[in-house]
C-alpha cells in the first residue's frame, strides 16, 4: 500500500510539472520581503518568480529572519549550503509528511526547541487528484492520539507515527480535548512542493513561523470547507490576501483562472 500512495505522487507531480513554470511573476525586492514575512502563503510567489535560492537566501538574512535557505539545508538535509547544484536538488525530497516533519525537526533542534518532536507537518490531501494541497505546521503534544476519523466523525481511531493519518491536523482528541496548535498552514498548487529547492523554502517559511509562536486558529474552518470540496475557494481567498500584501493587482489564482472558470 505504501509503494502505491508513493507512485500516485509521483505520477500526479509528473502531471502537475508538465504543466508548471507557465506563469512567472517577477518579485522586487520589497515584495519578497514582504513574502518572507507572510509566510508559507507566498511560496507560489517565490515559485513562479524563480528567484535562485542564493539570491532568496540573501533576502531571508536581509529580513533578519531567524532561519535561513542556508540554516535549513544545514540542518534538515546536512548539506552545505555553498555547494548545492543550481536547482537546489541534493537527492533528499520527501514525498510524504513524516519525512518533512523529521526535516522540520532537525531544524528547530537547531535553534535550541528542546521539544522539536512535538512539531509536525500535515497535510490534507482530498484535492490532490486536482493538483492541489492544504499544509499546516502544528504543534502536538503527544506522540499517540485517540481521534475521530476526518472523514467518518463516529469512527475513533488510535494514531502513532507510523499510521500516515497521523500527519494529518486534530483539533482535538476523542475526548474533545484541545490537541493540535496550528502555527502556519497554506492552500497550494502541487506542483509549489514538487521539488526539493521548493520544499526548503516552505520548510524555511514555516519553520520561521512556528518560531513566532502565533496561532492560527482559522486553519480549523477553512480545513472543513476544504474537506467539504470547496478547495478552490480556499486558495483563492488566502491568495488575494497574501497577493493585496505583497503588493500585486491580481495574485497567482487570478493570473492562472484558478476559481475564476
Amino acid at each position: 500500500m505504501k509503494t502505491f500512495y508513493k507512485l500516485f505522487f509521483t505520477s500526479l507531480l509528473t502531471v502537475c510539472l508538465a504543466c508548471a513554470h507557465t506563469l512567472f511573476i517577477p518579485l522586487e525586492t520589497n515584495q519578497i520581503a514582504k513574502g518572507i514575512h507572510a509566510g508559507v502563503p507566498a511560496l507560489p510567489y517565490f515559485v513562479y518568480s524563480k528567484i535562485s535560492l542564493q539570491i532568496l537566501n540573501e533576502e531571508f538574512k536581509k529580513s533578519n529572519a531567524a532561519i535561513t535557505l542556508e540554516d535549513t539545508y544545514n540542518t534538515a538535509y546536512i548539506f552545505s549550503f555553498e555547494d548545492i547544484p543550481a536547482d537546489g536538488n541534493t537527492g533528499q525530497e520527501f514525498d510524504k509528511m513524516e519525512t518533512a516533519s523529521r526535516l522540520l525537526q532537525n531544524i528547530l533542534k537547531s535553534r535550541g526547541i528542546n521539544d522539536s518532536e512535538h512539531y509536525l507537518m500535515t497535510s490534507m490531501d482530498t484535492a490532490n487528484a486536482d493538483g492541489y494541497i492544504l499544509i499546516a505546521a502544528v504543534y502536538r503534544p503527544s506522540n499517540t492520539i485517540a481521534v475521530f476519523n476526518k472523514f467518518n466523525f463516529l469512527a475513533r481511531q488510535t494514531l502513532t507515527s507510523e499510521d500516515p493519518a497521523f500527519y494529518r491536523a486534530y483539533k482535538t482528541d476523542d475526548t474533545r480535548k484541545t490537541l493540535d496548535i496550528v502555527y502556519e498552514w497554506a492552500a497550494l498548487p502541487i506542483e509549489c512542493v514538487s521539488s526539493q529547492a521548493y520544499q526548503a523554502i516552505l520548510l524555511t517559511l514555516a519553520a520561521n513561523k512556528i518560531l513566532e509562536q502565533k496561532e492560527e486558529n482559522n486553519y480549523w474552518a477553512e480545513e472543513r470547507q476544504w474537506i467539504a470540496g470547496n478547495y478552490l475557494s480556499v486558495m483563492v481567498k488566502q491568495d488575494i490576501k497574501v497577493s493585496q500584501a505583497l503588493g500585486f493587482e491580481k495574485g497567482f489564482t487570478q493570473r492562472q483562472e484558478i476559481g475564476y472558470k
